[in-house]
């Protein structure tokens, strides 16, 4: 056996990892003069490759003798695997050897008729027989260096046999061919690679071993790519040590790979850790428990570790490891940190800057000088990722505001102990205005109107950025025509003397786009029509990126699925786009019990069954109590929102109520059947058909008598006509968008029952987006009711009363209301007007926890008044807004600015929880 002078080992258990980096370092420069070396070593024994002398075959093929003779000649004589042999011409070899009688004459008599055969390696001598048409052929291959060196007459005929058979003179060449490589590769045999074994693995797969390895088997035998096999398998990092070991057979060489195995890691451990989380370091680190020691992830976590402390602003920090081996096979692995200490900017200075003051460009900065507040904001701490930023940050300000030669050069940094002083200069150049603007190539519509789309024109100065959103508009105007992919390239024109810039957008249109399939994936429950249904385009309709970002929302606002993709996807035609709608479907179904308190009804208890997509229809049912003090409310509703998959909604509500007021008790049951259709945009007509039947429970003695009328009105027969808009970013602690509504009811006449009103009501509600993530927000709302024909046919309860938290605060619930002058009880308004104005502000944002400011004014007028805007009731006060995990959360104090007598001068108001 050899053992080839070279193996790969890993000495980490013994000098640790510094050393290990140096070790190896050297055991490269040694492995690469060593390939030096073998390289040299295999070079030389390839070209002495045995030498093979070759008789002429004895041809048995009757008068075809001389025709397959020569063929036989003409390939021995010319093949390639007789480089460095020879053949003996047939005239000579007949000479020499008796072709008539046994062939092939014994090695002894070969010699003795030729002597030079002594000068070979080997000796092959054979027939060719046809038989029939086919072909046997026959080669013995006699060793030459064997026999003369032993004297036993046997061994010095051993001979070896090969064989090889041709069906037809078609195939007799490639025969011949095959017997010839069969006796060089026997010849050369000392050459080839026989067997690739691989020996002390336990953990890991033979077959993970041998995909390294590049050698095969039956390939000649070389030194240099044994030597990148070892390397390959020694880099996947799961061994100690590999060696190779060789040993020669009769068919070639057995090589084996012998690898010892690395520990498993039983532990992990941080040493030194003070300003950071143990947990914050482990998250970057790739050396886990239970997994095999790899160096190479070693020096991977190690690195980790570096750009961690880095980013946090400790750049000097420092890593190494301690390995320790508590059993045979297993290793604790400990990270030992230097935390160094924090670095900050001390002094952020800009060189060149003319037209903009330093502290208008430090506010294009990501990174800033250590101010007060450092130890919460971080301010100061360096961190390279956005370090790297700033100077393309300033760039591009400049060149946003017509500076298009504006350049910045890379930061000078210096460090003096834990402080950095940054300097960057900065090439303002001249400042640019806009000139000519044009568009060009594949214009759909009049040129005016792609124009009115650049708002670059009304510019006075020249900017990147307002001209990489016209491009944008642009591009999406053609989108959403069909042309999915059509691009616009601006062309400039700059004129140094007058300073300006001509601007031309070649655009080009490509293929117009046309929708193939809507592929829906992901949807185990929800059916397929009710997502098809919310999608704005069209199988075989034109491609229209704006419908496609619509349906996107509509399926989000649907509230099935946790995640929403709508995507186009290309086909193999390049007119045409499938429409991949990707969902990942939520649970829809919920039973929650809560509780709640409201200044109110005080104490609420709720609980809810509801499955918000119904059998996967789409549908919503749902099974809702709420009891508190003053209110007692149940309700069964169903909601099919598109009825025989239309756009028309419909809903039935079965309820039966108890709600407490002041100075009497309403007892109602009844059931509405409701209907709603978008009509434009996003106005929703909806109307619905209600019958009512209430009991009022008051104490006779000292009632007002429209509360005692109002008890003769039991049955309300109604309709509801209303419309509604909502462009709202979210249904709660919305920032931006508006929200309309208005609405008729009409009560008796032909419908029936005991009243009989006309009852109208409107409110609006607009978000604006401030400064700092406020918000101001206004509302206001104003309502009217009259009876419709005779008295008595208005009941009390359908009058108009307002105060408390969601109309004017600073005002308990109700209060404000018009009052009987003989019991003093409050009897309702035929009319109402309020408005609020609220500035919202974050306190702690993470949290979501809000404070406002508002301003409140309305008020409620009787039958016998008009709109008397100059009796009004108005408050002033401050809140606080949080959507809690147990549901929306509102606490608001409110002033009275102007109390009545027997009002209060301020309350407080207060909810907690979900209502129905």
């Amino acid at each position: 056996m050899n053992i080839i002078p070279f193996s790969y080992s890993d000495d980490v258990k013994k000098t640790g990892s510094k050393s290990f980096f140096m070790l190896l370092g050297i055991m490269v420069g040694v492995l690469q003069f060593s390939h030096f070396m073998h390289a040299t070593v295999v070079k030389a024994e390839l070209s002495e490759s045995k030498k093979i002398l070759y008789l002429p075959l004895k041809v048995n093929a009757a008068a075809e003798n001389q025709k397959y003779a020569d063929m036989a000649d003409t390939i021995f004589s010319s093949a390639k695997v007789l480089k460095n042999n020879q053949m003996l011409d047939r005239q000579s070899a007949v000479k020499s050897f008796n072709y008539r009688k046994t062939f092939p004459p014994l090695l002894s008599q070969i010699i003795s008729s030729f002597p030079s055969a002594k000068n070979y390696d080997y000796v092959a001598a054979g027939s060719l027989t046809k038989i029939g048409s086919a072909f046997s052929l026959d080669l013995t291959v006699y060793d030459v260096g064997r026999a003369l060196q032993t004297t036993t007459t046997k061994k010095q005929q051993t001979p070896v046999f090969f064989y090889a058979d041709a069906n037809s003179d078609a195939e007799l060449g490639n025969a011949l061919e095959n017997l010839l490589d069969q006796v060089t590769g026997y010849a050369n045999r000392h050459a080839l690679l026989e067997t690739i074994k691989i020996k002390g693995n336990k953990k890991i797969d033979t077959g993970a071993i041998l995909s390294r390895i590049k050698s095969k088997p039956g390939e000649v035998y070389r030194y240099d790519l044994l030597r990148d096999d070892l390397k390959n398998i020694f880099q996947l990092g799961f061994f100690d040590d590999v060696q190779i070991h060789v040993e020669d057979n009769e068919k070639g060489k057995i090589v084996t790979f012998i690898v010892k195995e690395r520990a498993v890691i039983k532990k992990v451990e941080l040493d030194g850790v003070k300003e950071l989380k143990e947990d914050e370091i482990k998250e970057v680190i790739t050396v886990k428990t239970n997994r095999i020691f790899n160096s190479k992830e070693l020096r991977e976590s190690i690195d980790s570790i570096k750009k961690l402390y880095k980013e946090k602003g400790y750049y000097d920090s420092k890593v190494t490891t301690n390995l320790s081996y508590p059993k045979e096979g297993q290793v604790n692995v400990t990270f030992v940190i230097k935390e160094g200490p924090k670095i900050y900017v001390k002094e952020i200075k800009l060189v060149g800057n003319t037209v903009f003051s330093d502290r208008k460009l430090k506010k294009v900065m990501v990174t800033s000088e250590k101010g007060f507040f450092s130890w919460i904001t971080e301010s100061g701490v360096l961190k390279r990722v956005m370090f790297q930023h700033v100077a393309a940050r300033i760039t591009a300000y400049y060149h946003d505001e017509g500076y298009i030669e504006a350049k910045v050069g890379e930061p000078e940094v210096v460090q003096e102990g834990e402080w950095l002083f940054i300097t960057f200069n900065i090439f303002e150049g001249n400042r640019f205005d806009v000139g000519k603007v044009d568009v060009s190539g594949d214009l759909i519509t009049d040129k005016n109107v792609l124009l009115d789309l650049i708002q670059l024109r009304s510019a006075k100065h020249f900017s990147r950025k307002t001209l990489r959103e016209d491009i944008l508009r642009i591009t999406d105007f053609y989108a959403e025509k069909g042309y999915a992919f059509a691009e616009a390239f601006p062309s400039i024109d700059k004129h140094d003397d007058a300073r300006t810039i001509d601007l031309v957008i070649d655009i080009r249109k490509g293929h117009l786009i046309k929708v193939n399939r809507i592929l829906v994936k992901g949807n185990t429950r929800t059916r397929d029509k009710v997502i098809r249904r919310e999608m704005e385009i069209k199988e075989g309709g034109i491609f229209d990126s704006s419908a496609l970002r619509r349906s996107n929302q509509k399926l989000q606002r649907l509230n099935f699925f946790e995640e929403v993709n709508v995507s186009p996807e290309p086909t193999l035609e390049d007119n045409m786009m499938d429409v991949l709608v990707q969902v990942k479907e939520k649970p829809t179904g919920t039973f929650s019990i809560g509780a709640g308190y409201s200044s109110v009804d005080h104490m609420i208890f709720m609980a809810e069954v509801s499955q918000n997509n119904f059998l996967g229809r789409g549908q919503r049912l749902a099974l809702q109590a709420n009891i508190s003090d003053a209110n007692t409310r149940y309700n069964l509703s169903f909601t099919e929102p598109h009825i025989f998959d239309s756009k028309l909604l419909t809903g039935i509500d079965l309820y039966d109520w108890e709600r407490e007021y002041t100075d009497y008790t309403k007892d109602s049951n009844g059931f509405s059947i409701r209907f709603g259709y978008p009509v434009w945009e996003k106005w929703y007509l909806f109307w619905s058909y209600g019958y009512d039947d209430t009991l009022l429970d008051f104490d006779p003695a000292t009632a007002s008598q429209y509360i005692m009328d109002s008890a003769e009105i039991n049955y309300t027969s109604y309709v509801r006509l209303g419309l509604q808009r909502d462009t709202r970013d979210k249904l709660y602690d919305a920032n931006q968008g508006a929200h309309y509504s208005f609405n008729t009811k009409y009560a008796g006449g032909l419908l029936g029952g005991d009243s009989a009103f006309t009852k109208l009501e409107g409110n609006a509600s607009w978000y604006f987006p401030l400064f700092w993530k406020t918000t101001f927000h206004v509302k206001t709302a104003a309502g009217y009711v009259s009876e419709n024909t005779g008295e008595g046919k208005l009941p009390v309860y359908e009058k108009f009363y307002l105060g408390g938290i969601n109309t004017i605060r600073g005002f308990e619930a109700g209060s404000i209301s018009p009052i009987d002058p003989t019991s003093q009880d409050k009897i309702g308004g035929d009319k109402m007007w309020y408005s609020n104005l609220e500035f919202i502000f974050p306190l702690v944002a993470e949290a979501g926890l809000k404070g406002l400011i508002f301003y409140d004014i309305g008020n409620v007028y009787d039958t016998n008044q008009g709109w008397d805007f100059s009796d009004i009731k108005h408050s002033i006060g401050y809140g606080f807004r949080w959507l809690s995990p147990m549901g929306p959360l509102r606490l608001e104090w409110g002033y009275n600015l102007d109390p009545d007598p027997g009002e209060e001068q301020s309350s407080w108001d207060f909810t907690i929880g979900g209502s129905f």
